[in-house]
């Protein structure tokens, strides 16, 4: 059974320190993964707003700042400094993805921006946004993204419609159980979804008392059960791909022992043929940990 690694690249710095240590590790285990990039500005600076924390108490949102919050100059970034573009700043890391043979997809032109504007986004920012990023992939991995799995699972129907007419062949833009076809706002979209269908470290650690071996037991945990199509577990480099990756390759290896193969969601996405998915409808819903509203997988359509 599968278990799909979805990846974010989600800034310079996790491009540039976090990427090379993480494709190492993925080579030297012989798995597979996705990676979604943000592929145009970084305004590193602006992710220390509260939109963007991580965390239900105050040691969580703390040590995930720590983590994954910009750190030097990455301050700066859309303050002081201008934004610098991983398509031009990061591009030889980024190559480094393909030329060991793993998914590229499109994370977002600018997740900032996202995450700040897609709840009352119209049809022409959002395809102003996705049109940049696929262009953006393009240029640099000479082909077209297959796969678009948006910022903080931030979704709504007009993102979806035009992530169909874009050529996507898939989303994983939603927290949810299962692979499944999306109905938003009364509209089917005939585009398979692939939800996160486990909690991110971010999330566990530092929740009711769990250290990181403590997070890594309770995924465990959910995994013991395997499910009929599989998983996917979110990582984000700028959280994950630093003091985590010793935790994250323990998990890789454990998951392994427990009948998993590591795969990329374009593997998820090919084993869905096999599988008649069904229809279920979106939501716009609070998170624990999170502020604002995530798109979820809401009840089987028609209920």
């Amino acid at each position: 059974m599968l278990l799909a690694i979805r990846v974010e690249v989600d800034s310079l710095a996790a491009a540039r320190d976090a990427l090379p240590p993480f494709l190492d590790a993925l080579t030297r285990l012989n798995a597979s993964a996705s990676f979604f990039i943000n592929i145009g500005p970084d305004y590193a600076g602006k992710t220390r707003s509260k939109l963007f924390r991580i965390g239900e108490n105050k040691q969580q949102v703390r040590n995930n700042l720590s983590l994954a919050g910009p750190h030097g100059l990455a301050r700066l970034y859309g303050y002081l400094l201008p934004a610098p573009q991983l398509v031009s700043k990061a591009a030889s890391q980024l190559l480094a993805i393909k030329t060991a043979g793993f998914e590229t997809g499109l994370l977002a032109w600018d997740r900032v921006k996202w995450v700040q504007g897609i709840a009352n986004a119209d049809e022409a920012w959002v395809h102003t946004e996705l049109q940049a990023g696929c262009d953006a992939i393009e240029s640099l991995f000479g082909e077209r993204p297959q796969g678009l799995a948006l910022p903080r699972w931030g979704s709504s129907r007009v993102a979806m419609r035009l992530a169909q007419r874009l050529g996507f062949v898939y989303l994983s833009a939603s927290r949810g159980t299962h692979p499944y076809l999306a109905v938003t706002d009364g509209e089917p979209v005939n585009l398979p979804q692939l939800p996160t269908s486990l909690p991110t470290l971010s999330e566990l650690i530092g929740l009711a008392g769990r250290d990181e071996q403590g997070a890594a037991d309770y995924l465990l945990h959910l995994t013991a059960n395997i499910p009929p199509i599989g998983h996917v577990f979110n990582i984000s480099l700028s959280a994950d791909g630093g003091k985590r990756l010793p935790l994250l390759q323990q998990l890789f290896t454990a998951w392994r022992e427990q009948g998993y193969e590591l795969a990329s969601l374009q593997q998820l996405h090919q084993h869905t043929h096999n599988h008649i998915l069904p229809w279920h409808s979106t939501q716009q819903q609070s998170w624990p940990a999170y502020q604002g509203l995530l798109t979820t997988q809401g009840p089987a359509f028609p209920g």
